[in-house]
């Protein structure tokens, strides 16, 4: 049997919870370039506890954070030294993003 609507619904929150924290975790890195390309997200998160997931569907949840503006998205090509590579779109966490997040610690004491 499948899954209910309400653990879809949790299942998608952790996910987008997970991906924001990877977003800010980046930002707070400081690396030569801005963001995570999709790719390297979906790296992190089957890595990070959602073995299952796919790229289309982390595709799917970063939509929903440029939607509600937790996030944004970078089209711009640039060579990043510390990837050793040209790097393409990617994503990175916004004010919003960085406020939702801390209003999550405070509402539950933890991320995630």
């Amino acid at each position: 049997m499948g899954e209910t609507p309400e653990e879809r619904a949790a299942d998608l929150r952790g996910e987008l919870l997970e991906l924001l924290k990877l977003l800010n975790r980046a930002e707070e890195e400081e690396s030569d370039v801005d963001g995570y390309e999709v790719s390297e997200l979906h790296h992190l998160l089957v890595r990070g506890g959602f073995p299952r997931l796919t790229v289309a569907e982390v595709e799917e949840a970063l939509a929903v954070l440029v939607g509600n503006r937790l996030a944004a998205e970078l089209a711009d090509t640039e060579y990043a030294w510390d990837r050793g590579r040209v790097v393409g779109r990617r994503f990175a966490i916004t004010t919003e993003g960085k406020t939702y997040l801390l209003r999550e610690l405070d509402r539950t004491g933890r991320i995630g």
